[in-house]
């Protein structure tokens, strides 16, 4: 895995979704990710910003911090926002062997995040909440 070091504020707008989306996935490839963790990488990266555009600032658009860096086999990507305080980690899983019909609403792409990302974590940091993707480089 290639070392890549790489930052950049985005207004945290669904209109700025794919530009989120084509930045970390560039930065993925000069990493030399496989292509199939680019894909689940770009999944993750579409639920994890619409969550934050939608629901991390009271009185938007507020802005998000993506930091990526690779080496050592790992290639991890922050994402930094001064929303309000939410760990998406709590959220229960959700009952996907229930009928549809019974199922709660939400949850689902966290859970989704959590199958195609080998690390998933999060803090909170004085006024800001910190997201954490780590994929490990195929063995």
């Amino acid at each position: 895995m290639q070392e890549v070091k790489e930052e950049r504020v985005f207004p945290a707008q669904v209109d700025k979704i794919p530009e989120m989306i084509e930045y970390i996935s560039a930065c993925a490839e000069k990493a030399e990710l496989h292509p199939k963790q680019v894909i689940h990488l770009e999944l993750a990266v579409d639920e994890v910003v619409a969550n934050i555009c939608n629901y991390a600032y009271q009185n938007p658009p507020g802005e998000v911090l993506i930091h990526i860096r690779s080496g050592n086999g790992r290639f991890q990507v922050d994402f930094i926002d001064e929303g309000v305080p939410f760990d998406p980690l709590t959220l229960d899983e959700p009952d996907i062997k229930s009928d549809l019909a019974d199922r709660k609403v939400g949850g689902l792409g966290i859970f989704l995040v959590r199958r195609f990302i080998d690390e998933v974590h999060y803090k909170r940091e004085e006024t800001k909440n910190i997201l954490t993707l780590v994929l490990h480089a195929p063995k």
